[in-house]
């Protein structure tokens, strides 16, 4: 696996925090994972990061877990029908890009993410359980971009695993950055909400020209352009 192909996939995991529809939703979770309620503007609280790298840890294991059940469940698939499902995966990926481009719109995936306002419980064991439940019922806003990755994984059996795992780290860390800063990251997105918007459509962009390459099967080709190079490798 070359090493752009997963720092692709990290990308796609700060995507998905950066949604637009997903970015007015993240006080609350930090509500939820604070034990404080929704309307409650302190989530300052001692125990939030505690929560929040718990649910990091809570969704991250359920993409591990994705990522060895697809390895698992393609290794003995014959090469002919592993092209077939690259060129799949291509097509899917080039689609999911254009609806984050705007120039095709998927309705579902505009549909925005609701938490009620209740407590998640206490203890150490909630807010794991709270990210695995997040990462089974993806919201359908970030769907394009959790797509994509395991259209990629599913191309890509073998690499699958580590993936889905650098999507959960490139997911993971903007939520711990929030946990950890929640008043400065708060303002942060409300000065800069118009430009995670531009960063979303840039990605769908990146999209495309993935699904070219995955269709064609030339994704190695990322590893030899010279700029990825210096920067991932």
């Amino acid at each position: 696996m070359a090493e752009p192909t997963l720092a692709l996939a990290a990308a796609a995991g700060m995507a998905s925090f950066l949604s637009p529809c997903m970015l007015p939703v993240i006080p609350a979770f930090l509500a939820q994972l604070a034990g404080t309620s929704l309307g409650h503007e302190d989530v300052r609280r001692r125990g939030v990061l505690a929560g929040t790298v718990l649910f990091v840890a809570g969704f991250s294991v359920v993409f591990a877990v994705l990522g060895i059940a697809l390895n698992t469940a393609l290794a003995g698939v014959a090469a002919e029908t592993l092209a077939w499902l690259s060129r799949l995966a291509g097509i899917v990926i080039v689609l999911l890009g254009l609806h984050m481009t705007g120039l095709l719109r998927v309705p579902a995936f505009d549909r925005e993410y609701a938490i009620k306002q209740s407590k998640i419980g206490s203890g150490y064991l909630a807010p794991a359980l709270f990210g695995a439940s997040f990462a089974v019922a993806w919201t359908p806003c970030v769907g394009p971009i959790l797509g994509s990755t395991l259209a990629l994984a599913t191309a890509q059996p073998a690499s699958a695993f580590p993936l889905l795992l650098a999507y959960s780290l490139g997911l993971g860390t903007p939520f711990l950055l929030v946990g950890l800063f929640p008043s400065r990251a708060f303002a942060f997105f409300r000065r800069h909400g118009r430009m995670a918007a531009r960063l979303h459509t840039i990605f769908g962009a990146v999209l495309i020209g993935m699904g070219v390459l995955v269709f064609t099967g030339q994704l190695s080709l990322l590893a030899n352009f010279q700029v990825l190079n210096e920067v991932f490798l």
